[in-house]
């Protein structure tokens, strides 16, 4: 092993040990380093082998965090993408934390507009686009407001 490929792992396991990457994320914090391609598929290997780089795991972190956020299902799939991650296993992950997608749209509105009630259609048109942009559907923005009214 050359000392770049040496180094290549520390700076892997220094990335690792402060919070869970994806392999295309550590893949670039390392590109960044000024690594070859052949050696960042090698610590990438490596870490994977050691389970120090686990993408289920990433994929979990991301889930959990982004839900207690507030952010819908769109906005997961979109960040699920740019780590190159596949629809199939954000499914998977989404099959087993069982996320209530209606309850956390009503959560996000609550907690922006809690005690605000709605001026005009201008207001409404606003906190819809909000929970757009959060990633919700048309029918749980829709079940929010109709609950809400």
């Amino acid at each position: 092993m050359t000392e770049q490929q040496q180094a290549l792992r520390k700076a892997a396991l220094a990335y690792l040990s402060r919070r869970d990457y994806s392999c295309a994320e550590l893949s670039l914090k390392l590109q960044r380093k000024g690594a070859s391609a052949a050696d960042i598929a090698e610590v990438l290997v490596w870490c994977r082998a050691q389970n120090y780089l686990n993408e289920e795991r990433f994929l979990y972190m991301l889930v959990r965090n982004r839900c207690q956020q507030g952010y819908g299902y769109r906005v997961l799939l979109q960040e699920c993408r740019q780590h190159q991650l596949t629809e199939q296993q954000l499914q998977a992950v989404l099959a087993a934390e069982e996320i209530d997608w209606w309850q956390l749209a009503r959560q996000a509105y609550n907690k922006k507009f809690a005690d605000k009630a709605i001026k005009d259609y201008q207001d409404k048109l606003k906190r819809m686009a909000y929970l757009q942009r959060r990633g919700f559907s048309s029918e749980q923005i829709r079940a929010v407001f109709h609950q809400n009214d």
